[in-house]
């Protein structure tokens, strides 16, 4: 099925993925989500949430092993994983990166990855790459939460922007190849 990644997740980001995810599985019933907190230390947090917002849903926790079966929602609450994790999504949501916050995580992973990917206006410690990534059409940056939630929803239902999006990274991760020489 269609998996949303919402990628290095800070306090708040969780709770608009969820939602997101709750609409978009009425309109793609085989839709998972996958969260990955920032910091893994945050997995009691998490699972209050779940706890209290993910009604009808089963979620299960990397930490805690192998699921037994099919799981709703996967909470990547492991430390080195997040690359392998990215690749099993089909659209991604960048964390730190919606108000109040301003630094963003990297969105490295998904674009080398071709992963389709939205993100906050927070990307100040990605400024060059956030610029790379919109300037070739391999990402888009959204205002805010509500934003957030009905471009995720429009984009999981189409797949040839998702596409595009994916041509358009391969571009980008091929001219960001040489950064280090280029640098040096």
């Amino acid at each position: 099925g269609f998996v949303l990644l919402g990628s290095s997740t800070w306090p708040g980001e969780e709770v608009a993925l969820l939602e997101t995810f709750k609409h978009l599985r009425k309109k793609l019933p085989d839709c998972r989500l996958m969260l990955v907190p920032r910091h893994a230390e945050r997995r009691g947090e998490v699972r209050t949430l779940l706890e209290s917002s993910a009604a009808g849903f089963n979620w299960h926790f990397k930490s805690e092993g192998d699921p037994d079966g099919d799981v709703d929602i996967l909470v990547g609450d492991t430390s080195g994983e997040l690359r392998v994790l990215t690749q099993l999504a089909d659209l991604a949501f960048i964390g730190k990166s919606l108000p109040p916050h301003k630094e963003g995580q990297t969105p490295i992973e998904c674009g080398l990855l071709g992963v389709p990917m939205v993100f906050g206006p927070g990307m100040n410690n990605f400024l060059s790459i956030r610029e790379g990534l919109l300037e070739s059409g391999s990402a888009e940056e959204l205002p805010d939460e509500e934003a957030l939630q009905s471009r995720l929803v429009a984009l999981a239902l189409d797949e040839e922007a998702r596409e595009s999006q994916k041509r358009n990274q391969e571009v980008w991760a091929k001219n960001s190849r040489g950064a280090l020489e280029r640098t040096v």
